[in-house]
């Protein structure tokens, strides 16, 4: 009689949870530097318009949707990038063993960060 023993496999959930990080650090590097070229270089040259710090002239750039969802999906990334990081930071260097206790911690935040960038950019009021 044989008995098939099944190997454990790798864990699944922490591989797509590495995944996400890989695909949104490479989407906050390519994001960021373009954002930065493009208002703070291309815009004080006059290439592009530039939004100055008054409400009155950034309104009607933010409430087009693909602005807000530009601003949401750089802020995700952004959050989700620094909360890896710092549960990995706090998982291997500083208390082995608390993987989903700091997985929870770090990435409830950069959820709740993105919930409230995104609650923030559909309440703006009109231009």
């Amino acid at each position: 009689m044989r008995h098939d023993v099944r190997k454990p496999g790798p864990n699944r959930s922490q591989g797509l949870l590495w995944v996400a990080f890989a695909n949104a650090a490479v989407l906050t590097a390519l994001i960021m530097p373009a954002h930065i070229l493009v208002q703070g270089v291309l815009a004080p040259l006059g290439v592009v318009p530039s939004f100055d710090q008054r409400y009155s002239t950034f309104a009607p750039a933010i409430a087009n949707w693909a602005v807000k969802i530009y601003l949401l999906v750089l802020v995700a990334s952004c959050l989700y990038v620094f909360g890896h990081r710092i549960r990995y930071i706090l998982v291997e260097l500083a208390v082995p063993g608390s993987k989903l206790v700091f997985g929870v911690l770090t990435l409830g935040l950069a959820l709740l960060g993105t919930a409230f960038a995104a609650y923030v950019l559909l309440n703006l009021p009109p231009p």
